[in-house]
């Protein structure tokens, strides 16, 4: 398993670069880098999810136009900021994947342990969520049971929402058993930090701090206007540092 310290390095860079941009261009190759972190690092199928959440994000946004004047600009303005919104949940799809929270949590200072502890356990109610449905729908299946479309939401909710609440129930009580929040915790031995892994954080912040840079001086078409319509352009250096994020991709997996 990678340093934890790498996979905060990447979100921070891809999130950087995805929040300054609309550009499809750019965009389209940040979400690359992030399937490409996924598939060579990434475990569970919570990437799957928030990959179909991302395109309901961009189709909702893109609807949204429909409630004022209807034109050709609107709508492409409304789909490229959609598509920002959508590599947005894909790059923390990924980072959901690839990262422990708990080791995430062990990097943050004592002082800001109980606020890192709360991060920590949110980003594991995505692919609880999404394996607890997995699990259900199997069942039921085994069962005989096939339902679909809003029938579907509703057989699911309620044991989604049991099996949610039992799993923090035990996840609570197993924490309680550690100590957390309980005076001096135990010291973990820590993850090993390789030239290959600093590199590829390095590069991964290196990727945002230039698309941070190119929105402050106003370079590389990084919002293109749609008013009037027009093919967005795009500039290789931004092109290039976008590629930057698929960097983590090269290296191996680690021990476990």
């Amino acid at each position: 398993m990678m340093h934890p310290l790498l996979w905060v390095a990447w979100a921070l860079g891809a999130l950087v670069a995805a929040a300054t941009t609309s550009n499809p261009l750019y965009l389209a190759v940040i979400a690359a880098a992030a399937f490409l972190i996924h598939a060579a690092h990434g475990r569970g199928g919570a990437f799957r999810g928030f990959a179909l959440a991302a395109g309901a994000t961009l189709a909702l946004r893109t609807s949204l136009v429909l409630l004022g004047p209807v034109e050709l600009g609107n709508v492409l303005a409304s789909a490229l900021e959609g598509a920002r919104l959508a590599t947005l949940l894909v790059v923390l799809g990924a980072f959901n994947t690839v990262a422990d929270p708990f080791g995430v949590l062990r990097l943050a200072p004592g002082r800001f342990h109980e606020a890192a502890l709360a991060v920590a356990l949110a980003l594991q109610i995505a692919p609880r969520t999404i394996a607890a449905a997995a699990r259900i729908r199997e069942a039921q299946r085994l069962r005989g049971i096939e339902l679909r479309g809003p029938r579907a939401v509703v057989a699911l909710a309620v044991p989604v929402l049991a099996t949610g609440l039992e799993e923090a129930v035990l996840l609570a009580e197993s924490m309680d058993a550690r100590g957390h929040g309980r005076g001096p915790r135990t010291r973990y031995r820590s993850s090993t930090w390789s030239w290959g892994a600093a590199l590829a954080a390095g590069a991964s912040l290196l990727a945002g701090g230039g698309f941070l840079a190119a929105s402050l001086a106003g370079y590389g078409d990084l919002a293109p206007s749609m008013l009037p319509p027009r093919p967005p352009e795009a500039a290789l250096p931004l092109v290039a540092a976008a590629g930057l994020l698929a960097a983590p991709a090269l290296l191996g997996r680690g021990r476990p």
